[in-house]
C-alpha cells in the first residue's frame, strides 16, 4: 500500500517546482542512520553535533538491545549503555542541554519488536529522566521520535507525551494525532533507483520535491532513508529542501556541511554582458607587443567557476589558441608561486622559495632583462604586495621569496619602466616613504602613490606606482591600472611586454573561499577582455593568458549557468601539481598550443618576438 501511495504521488506531483533554497549545517540536518553500527556509536555523531541520531532496538528478557536483528544482540550493547547513560552524561556537563551551544537533538528510536511492549519498556527506561525528553516542558529537551514499529495512530496517546512518531504518506491523521508527527522518513528507493553519481533523472527529482514540498506544506519534516551515500546525493537532497541528510557517513558529512556555505557561490550582481569575440587570426606571425596575464592560483576549474557564475562563457574562453603548462618545479612535484614564476620569467626550472635565481642560486635573465636590452619597454602590474613572488620574477634574483626588502631592491635596480601593485614593507615602514622616494628617484623611478598620480606622470617617466597601503587585498586594482599601463607603453616605437597578476584568486584556494575564487577571476576576466580589445584594434600585440600553479584542488560539484551559482569541493588549502590552461590570440599564438612546460613560455615569447630565419 505504502507503495503504491508514494508512487501516486510521484507521477501526480511530476510538475512541481523545486524547493526554496536555504543554509544547511550539521546540528540543523545530519542523520546518523544506523549509528548504532559505527566503531563509535553516539560519541562519533555527537561529538561532529548531529541534528538526528538513529538507534535500532529490540525487546529480550525487559532489556532494550541495540541490533538490526536478534541473531546481532551481544550482552554489553545495550540502549542504556551506548546511548541513554553517555547522553545523560553530556547533558550534565553541557548543563542541561544536549551540546555545549545549545544546539538541538534528535534521538530516533528504530522499533525492530513489538511496538507496545519495545515502547513500554523504553517508557520505563527514561522515566527517571523524563526533564531532558520533554520539550513541553524543557526547551534544551532531546526530542524521541519513534519510527519503526510505530504504534497504531488511535494508540498515540497511550504512551507519554514525550514520544513523537514517524509519520506514514498512507495514513491520515487527526489533528492531534499529527501534533505528535513531527517527521515523515521515506523510503528513497521507491523514487528513484539512482546511484548517487551524475545526475538523479528529471522526472524523480522533481517527484520527490513535489512530496518534501507537501510534506513541509503539512508542516513536517522529511528524511529519506535507502539510497546511495554520496555527495552528489547530498546536494541533490539539499536542492529539494529535505530536511535531514541520512548518512552511514558522519565525519564525511559533517566535513561537506560544515564548509558548504563558503564553498557554495551565489551572484551578488547580474552576469556580465556576453564577452568580447576576438577577431579572427591574421597571417601575421611576429608580435610586436606581449600582454602576459597571469590568473595566479587558478586552474581550469576556478576558470569553469567563474564562467559558470558568468553564464557558462568568459572572455578567456572565446580565445582560439589553447594548450596547458606543466607547472612542477626543479625540487618538488608541486610549486609554489616563485619558483613557477621563475619558470615563466626566466625559461628555467627552479627549486621552490627561488625568484629569479636557478638551483644552485645563480642568476637567470629574466623576459623583461631580455626584452628591456631590444629596446622593448617593460612593465608589470599585480593585485598582490608588488615584491610577492610572481610579480617579483619579472625582475628580481634572491634565494628566499621573503626577502622583500632585497627584493625592493632589485626592482630599483631593474630595466622596467612601469611597476603598479600594493606597496612593499620597505615603503611604509618609519621615515620611509621619503627615503624610498629619493631612493627611487636617483635610481630613475618616479614613485605614484595612486593610479591617478599615475596618470599624472610625465609620459616618459619611469614609474613605480604603489596604490594605497591596502592594495594587497584591492583586488580591483589590475582594473582600474590596465587602461593606464597601456597608455604609456604603447608609445614606445620598438613595442612593450606587459604582466599583468590576478593575485587573490590563489587566496581563494588557500582559504577553500569559493566566491572569492570566482569573484577575482571575474575580476581578471574583465582585464583579458580588455587586453584581447586592445590587441585586435592594435593588431601587433601578443595576448597569453595562463597561470602559475592550481591551489586548492577545486573541483565543480554542482552548478547552474542560468542562476549563476556554483558549489565546489577543496581537496587540499595547499598548491596542486595539476597542470594549468594557457591561451593565446593575436600574432604567433599558434605557437602556445598543446602541453607543454612552463619553463618553455620564456623561449617561445621571444621566439616570436625575434623569429630566427
Amino acid at each position: 500500500m505504502i507503495r503504491q501511495t508514494i508512487t501516486a504521488l510521484l507521477v501526480a506531483c511530476t510538475l512541481a517546482a523545486p524547493a526554496t533554497a536555504r543554509e544547511y549545517t550539521v546540528n540543523q540536518n545530519a542523520h546518523a542512520h544506523n549509528d548504532y553500527m559505527n566503531p563509535h556509536p553516539f560519541h562519533a555523531a555527537h561529538s561532529l553535533g548531529f541534528a538526528s541520531i538513529e538507534v535500532d532496538v529490540i525487546l529480550r528478557d525487559d532489556q532494550l538491545y541495540v541490533a538490526h536483528e536478534p541473531a546481532a544482540i551481544l550482552p554489553a550493547r545495550t540502549f542504556a549503555r551506548l546511548y541513554l547513560l553517555p547522553l545523560l552524561e553530556q547533558i550534565d556537563l553541557n548543563g542541561g542541554a544536549p551540546y555545549p551551544d545549545g544546539g538541538s537533538l534528535q534521538l530516533l528510536v528504530d522499533l525492530k519488536t513489538d511496538a507496545d511492549a519495545t515502547l513500554r519498556r523504553l517508557e520505563r527506561e527514561l522515566a527517571p529522566h523524563r526533564h531532558h525528553f520533554d520539550p513541553a516542558a524543557n526547551p534544551n529537551a532531546v526530542r524521541v521520535i519513534i519510527t519503526g514499529n510505530v504504534p497504531a495512530p488511535e494508540h498515540f496517546d497511550d504512551y507519554d507525551a514525550i514520544f513523537f512518531f514517524d509519520g506514514n504518506p498512507r495514513v491520515e491523521y487527526t489533528s492531534s494525532q499529527s501534533a505528535r508527527v513531527p517527521l515523515v522518513s521515506l523510503p528513497a528507493f521507491y523514487f528513484t533507483r539512482w546511484n548517487g553519481l551524475g545526475r538523479m533523472p528529471e522526472r524523480e527529482r522533481r517527484a520527490m520535491t513535489a512530496v518534501v514540498d507537501s510534506l513541509h506544506r503539512a508542516g513536517k519534516k522529511v528524511r529519506f532513508w535507502g539510497a546511495a551515500d554520496t555527495k552528489t546525493l547530498w546536494q541533490a537532497y539539499i536542492k529539494m529542501g529535505v530536511d535531514y541528510i541520512n548518512t552511514d557517513r558522519p565525519a564525511a558529512l559533517a566535513a561537506f556541511l560544515d564548509h558548504r556555505e563558503q564553498r557554495l557561490y551565489a551572484p551578488t550582481a547580474p552576469a556580465a554582458a556576453l564577452p568580447y569575440a576576438p577577431l579572427p587570426p591574421t597571417p601575421r606571425q611576429k608580435p610586436k607587443n606581449v600582454i602576459l596575464l597571469i590568473s595566479d592560483g587558478a586552474g581550469l576549474a576556478h576558470l569553469w567557476a567563474a564562467a559558470t557564475a558568468n553564464g557558462g562563457a568568459l572572455n578567456v574562453t572565446t580565445i582560439e589558441n589553447t594548450g596547458f603548462l606543466v607547472t612542477a618545479p626543479a625540487d618538488d612535484y608541486n610549486t609554489d608561486s616563485a619558483a613557477a614564476g621563475t619558470a615563466l620569467a626566466t625559461g628555467h626550472k627552479t627549486r621552490n622559495r627561488y625568484i629569479g635565481v636557478d638551483t644552485v642560486g645563480r642568476p637567470l635573465a629574466n623576459l623583461t632583462e631580455t626584452l628591456s636590452a631590444r629596446g622593448i619597454a617593460c612593465g608589470i602590474i599585480t593585485n598582490d604586495n608588488l615584491t610577492g613572488a610572481t610579480p617579483a620574477a619579472f625582475y628580481a634574483h634572491r634565494r628566499e621569496r621573503d626577502e622583500s626588502d632585497s627584493i625592493a631592491r632589485d626592482l630599483l635596480a631593474s630595466p622596467l619602466v612601469l611597476a603598479v601593485g600594493g606597496r612593499p614593507r620597505v615603503f611604509t615602514a618609519a621615515n620611509a616613504p621619503d627615503s624610498a622616494r629619493g631612493e627611487a628617484l636617483r635610481a630613475g623611478f618616479l614613485l605614484a602613490n595612486s593610479i591617478a598620480d599615475l596618470q599624472r606622470a610625465p609620459s616618459d617617466a619611469r614609474v613605480i606606482c604603489l596604490d594605497r597601503d591596502d592594495a594587497a587585498r584591492d583586488f580591483r586594482l589590475i582594473e582600474s591600472a590596465f587602461a593606464p599601463c597601456l597608455r604609456r607603453l604603447s608609445s614606445s616605437p620598438s613595442g612593450f611586454f606587459l604582466m599583468v597578476e590576478g593575485a587573490k584568486i590563489d587566496a581563494g584556494g588557500h582559504s577553500n573561499n569559493l566566491a572569492l575564487c570566482i569573484d577575482e577571476y571575474l575580476s581578471f576576466d574583465r582585464v583579458v577582455g580588455e587586453a584581447l580589445r586592445f590587441a585586435d584594434v592594435d593588431g601587433e600585440t601578443l595576448v597569453i593568458v595562463t597561470s602559475d600553479h592550481e591551489t586548492g584542488g577545486l573541483v565543480p560539484l554542482d552548478g547552474n549557468y542560468s542562476a549563476g551559482t556554483m558549489l565546489g569541493h577543496f581537496a587540499t588549502t595547499d598548491h596542486t601539481g595539476i597542470p594549468v590552461p594557457l591561451f593565446a590570440h593575436g600574432p604567433g599564438a599558434s605557437f602556445f598550443r598543446g602541453f607543454f612546460q612552463n619553463s618553455d613560455l620564456f623561449s617561445r615569447v621571444t621566439r616570436c618576438l625575434f623569429p630566427v630565419p
